[in-house]
């Protein structure tokens, strides 16, 4: 590798969310930066996660027959 070509990583750079205002600290290149969702408050993390109920290809064909038939 070639010298002083490469980003100097910062190991302490601070980083806030702007969602749940958390600070934390994180490998990063730049010594602050700001993130819409963090694993404090994203709905996948914390299992607030909504899931949609559609149905698979099968399910719908079937669905649209069954109507289909009446």
């Amino acid at each position: 590798m070639k010298a002083g070509i490469h980003a100097e990583i910062i190991k302490g750079a601070k980083t806030t969310c702007s969602s749940c205002d958390s600070v934390f600290e994180i490998p990063s290149t730049i010594e602050t930066t700001t993130v819409e969702k963090c694993r404090n408050c994203h709905p996948v993390y914390t299992g607030k996660e909504q899931q949609s109920a559609s149905g698979g290809r099968v399910e719908r064909f079937r669905k649209r027959m069954a109507a289909q038939k009446k």
